[in-house]
């Protein structure tokens, strides 16, 4: 006679119905992507109609995430110069080389403190005793310049073209344009070009070529590159004074006292490699 397996088995074991089994499925992720609002130094200024930050006071970037940090160490970005520009119009929906520099730069340190924080350490030269010291800055704390109305300050007007004419001593009338991001690659670019040809640098001079627009109603760059070239130190001094005090810019001066020597002096906070790349 054959024998009941359950009842050798002492049976099978009924599941517990008493109450109801809980679902373990976990809380769907919110996946909201934050962001920042940067007040921009311009005001919206100088931009012509039409450019997104025209009339615009500040601008919405999206905060750093992993695929941003992924292109600021892209080496094959890197190798060619791109990664900021990149990382930066991914981060602001606009082409860096359209942002006034203040604004490119105010854009920056916000993405910088949201990526990694405000505390900002590099080396810095002593101004004393050129001793390297590290010093910790505080990227809070910045100063935005906004800059004079152009019809407030002597020896200057302001054209319906988003430039400036400042007049010099010689009578000549120089229109000047705020430098954007494009017009800093082309610095950068001459410089670069510069030396590998075995020239000493010539900043002021790339500088006023990106700088004006026509001299006296001449716009060819022939003339404009020989006007520079004879342009006095005092005209150029006080064209450069003239810009600065119109184009809205941020001012990023820090205390910094040296360990070695205890001077104590005013640094503007250099933007080294240790800015997006900080040593952990």
């Amino acid at each position: 006679m054959s024998r009941n397996n359950e009842d050798r088995m002492g049976g099978t074991k009924k599941p517990d119905t008493g109450s109801p089994a809980l679902s373990s499925s976990p809380t769907p992720l919110e996946f909201v992507r934050p962001t920042s609002l940067v007040p921009l130094p311009s005001g919206g200024r100088f931009y012509p109609e039409g450019h997104p930050l025209h009339g615009q006071s500040e601008l919405e970037i999206q905060q750093m995430t992993t695929a941003e940090e992924d292109i600021l160490t892209s080496r094959a970005l890197l190798k060619k110069g791109t990664a900021i520009d990149m990382f930066l119009q991914r981060l602001s929906g606009i082409n860096p080389d359209d942002l006034l520099l203040g604004d490119k730069n105010a854009v920056l340190i916000q993405a910088r403190v949201d990526g990694y924080g405000a505390e900002y350490v590099t080396q810095v030269s002593c101004p004393a005793c050129n001793t390297r010291i590290k010093h910790e800055f505080d990227l809070g704390v910045y100063q935005a310049v906004e800059g004079e109305d152009p019809t407030e300050v002597e020896g200057c007007s302001i054209t319906d073209r988003n430039t400036f004419i400042i007049t010099l001593d010689n009578g000549w009338e120089v229109e000047v344009q705020a430098l954007s991001g494009y017009h800093e690659k082309q610095i950068t670019k001459a410089q670069q070009a510069r030396k590998k040809n075995g020239l000493p640098e010539s900043m002021v001079q790339e500088q006023l070529r990106q700088m004006i627009v026509s001299v006296s109603g001449h716009t060819d760059k022939a003339t404009i590159n020989k006007v520079i070239d004879h342009m006095s130190g005092k005209q150029s001094r006080y064209l450069r004074d003239v810009y600065q005090r119109v184009v809205p810019s941020i001012e990023m001066k820090q205390e910094v006292i040296c360990v070695e020597c205890l001077n104590t002096s005013e640094m503007e906070v250099p933007l080294t490699a240790d800015f997006f790349w900080p040593k952990q």
